[in-house]
């Protein structure tokens, strides 16, 4: 439990020491976000943007369908989504069934390639691919195939799904698998329509696919003056800082605080206070002003002998703070 703790009490550490150390920077950004919520009226900033998924959900839904599932799958596993749009939309007369109709003809002859409108950038970034399909004659779409030989899928894993109000996926898979030869293929699963977002998420955790990580780094709610960090967890951004506060007065200080509703408090092994701190969140803690779980503490090694052995430090930080015991935590 405590070299769990110690983790992130490491994660909070980065960011906090990044924080001191370019606080000019970390206020212009501040005052750039506290100006973007004016403008466009959201009291939300994420500062992550950028982020790189390595899992891409692929789909094609004539009738739309198997649209929601991909939908579903992507949002649990964090994922990106690319829609096959084919370049000639398929009309309600191409889609009716033995009617030798454009669908049927197409279904009747395994060389034919519908064309497709647009394409998939970057995929070599992409390690894993789920693809989404509705079952034709017991068979996935053409354009589907159009899809697999339009890219190099070479090391990649292909996880199939298809919906149908009847048929099985049946060999619609695997008769795929000639076409992306150097793929990685899991076996596929056939989904009815109105499939529940909790099948999806349990069919995948099944499949071991799990979410795909991002590079974010912070989101930032001036609404309710927290930020999300990269671990998960929301921060408040408003804190007290004892960089000044010692015995009583730093125990006093603390405690005032936290019965007025602050759930941040800064320290550092430098500070000289964590012992005076500790004390306060625990008699705090005892006397009902606050849960454990609630706050934030942030404390800090510095660069020179305490870096030569940090985990060594950061111990000596949870030791002097003393508030991971189990009658506190």
């Amino acid at each position: 439990m405590k070299r769990f703790i110690a983790f992130l009490l490491i994660l909070i550490l980065s960011f906090s020491f990044a924080a001191c150390t370019n606080s000019t920077g970390q206020k212009d950004t501040a005052l750039n976000n506290e100006s973007m919520k004016e403008e466009n009226g959201n009291s939300t900033t994420n500062d992550e943007k950028n982020t790189s998924s390595s899992t891409l959900v692929v789909y094609f839904s004539a009738t739309g369908t198997t649209k929601p599932l991909a939908e579903y799958a992507a949002d649990i596993l964090n994922a990106d989504i690319y829609e096959i749009v084919p370049s000639d939309p398929y009309t309600e007369e191409d889609l009716a069934y033995y009617t030798n109709g454009r669908a049927d003809r197409e279904q009747n002859d395994s060389s034919i390639r519908p064309a497709i409108s647009g394409g998939v950038e970057n995929m070599e970034q992409y390690d894993t691919i789920l693809l989404g399909y509705p079952i034709w004659h017991g068979q996935a779409p053409r354009i589907i195939s159009t899809f697999l030989e339009s890219y190099d899928f070479s090391g990649k894993t292909i996880l199939p799904f298809c919906t149908s109000h009847s048929s099985g996926i049946g060999s619609s898979d695997s008769n795929l698998h000639t076409l992306a030869q150097n793929a990685n293929w899991l076996n596929g699963r056939r989904f009815a329509g109105g499939t529940t977002k909790e099948e999806i998420a349990a069919w995948l955790d099944e499949m071991g696919i799990t979410p795909a990580k991002t590079t974010s780094v912070a989101v930032f709610d001036f609404e309710s003056r927290t930020v999300m960090l990269n671990s998960g967890y929301e921060m408040p951004i408003n804190g007290l800082g004892t960089y000044s506060l010692h015995g009583d007065e730093c125990i006093n200080s603390v405690k005032s605080a936290l019965s007025s509703g602050v759930r941040l408090i800064d320290t550092a092994s430098a500070y000289g206070n964590e012992e005076e701190i500790g004390q306060a969140i625990r008699e705090a803690i005892d006397e009902g002003i606050v849960k454990r779980e609630d706050i934030f503490v942030i404390t800090k090694i510095y660069p020179g002998d305490e870096m030569a052995n940090p985990e060594a430090s950061i111990q000596a930080c949870l030791d002097r703070l003393n508030i991971l015991s189990r009658k506190h935590s």
